[in-house]
């Protein structure tokens, strides 16, 4: 498959030109971390997969790093105008044509471009790193071809795992509530109600804890967390072992959401039976991973008018703390 790599003394991005645009390194050169996870499936050009699964072919492609979900996330039986989306929706599936667009010892910026074929959407994108700066800037321009209403879930699926993640991470984040999904026997946290973020109820123990302290792999546990009614849009996962963390920026108007993918080796069935450690904190225009439908019910979904077009800036950078009080779209972490 097609590769791209952007660098500049910090970091090193690889971006997989022939799925999704995915983003499949990122790399803080000084201490060689590649933050990104790594799944136990390999990374593979397309291939026919031995039986069609119902929820589409996500999972038999996912060898973990960071993925662009859209039009819909999750996965629903029930169609929309007329068709199925499937597990996660298009783009991830899909290559994308790519161009340098600036390069220079300032500036590094790569074009992506991709059209949905079930889904009346374009989707553009710049990816660019700046000298001297350990981040990675995004640009989004996504654009709706069709004369008609289009409701869409949009989000960012970036997942760390080892040698960054481990029991002494802790995330932050501006939100004041939390609820946790309904998703496998082996979740931790009591489901479908709130909580004041940053405390949920562990229902094996029946006590209040925190959510953001990440657990050990003898937590055989995992969840999906949705945090709510952020003030800001940022996020930071700070390893005090390793004095490092790494965090995102948005417009948390467009992006209402984070979801927290928690894995302490408790997917015991496909596709991880119990492989995997890993830690996802996804920023999401909607709620839940359960198909367009529900995120129309419940009133999160984004509805794109005729012809509407989405412009927004997404940062992702890479750091040196323990502790931190936000992180803004210039790529700045103010400690």
């Amino acid at each position: 498959m097609r590769v791209a790599f952007l660098e500049n003394d910090f970091i090193r991005v690889g971006v997989l030109i022939d799925k999704g645009g995915d983003i499949f390194e990122f790399t803080y050169k000084p201490k060689d971390i590649d933050f990104l996870w790594q799944s136990p499936i390999p990374m593979r050009s397309p291939f026919v997969s031995t039986s069609a699964l119902a929820e589409g072919a996500y999972h038999d492609y996912y060898y973990g790093g960071w993925q662009e979900i859209l039009p819909s996330a999750g996965w629903s039986s029930e169609p929309y105008k007329g068709t199925y989306q499937g597990l996660h929706g298009e783009v991830s599936l899909l290559p994308v044509s790519a161009q340098i667009v600036t390069d220079t010892p300032e500036l590094i910026t790569l074009k992506t471009e991709v059209t949905l074929y079930r889904s009346p959407l374009k989707l553009e994108k710049h990816l660019s790193l700046k000298k001297g700066i350990p981040a990675l800037f995004i640009k989004e321009k996504l654009t709706n071809t069709s004369p008609h209403d289009f409701e869409i879930m949009w989000g960012h699926h970036p997942v760390v795992g080892e040698p960054f993640l481990d029991s002494s991470c802790v995330v932050q984040a501006p939100a004041k509530k939390v609820e946790a999904m309904a998703y496998h026997p082996n979740g931790l946290w009591e489901t479908d109600q709130e909580f004041d973020f940053p405390q949920a109820k562990n229902r094996r123990t029946g006590k209040m804890q925190d959510v953001t302290n990440i657990l050990g792999k003898d937590s055989k546990s995992v969840d999906v967390l949705f945090l709510k009614e952020l003030e800001e849009g940022w996020y930071g996962i700070n390893n005090h072992n390793l004095n490092l963390g790494v965090g995102m920026a948005w417009d948390h108007n467009l992006f209402k959401y984070i979801w927290m993918w928690q894995v302490y080796e408790g997917h015991d069935d496909y596709p991880w039976y119990g492989r995997t450690y890993n830690l996802g904190i996804e920023p999401f225009t909607s709620y839940p991973p359960a198909g367009i439908d529900t995120a129309i019910k419940n009133g999160s979904s984004l509805k794109m008018n005729p012809h509407q077009i989405i412009e927004t800036d997404l940062v992702t950078v890479a750091y040196e703390a323990t502790q931190i009080k936000k992180i803004t779209l210039d790529g700045v972490v103010h400690v």
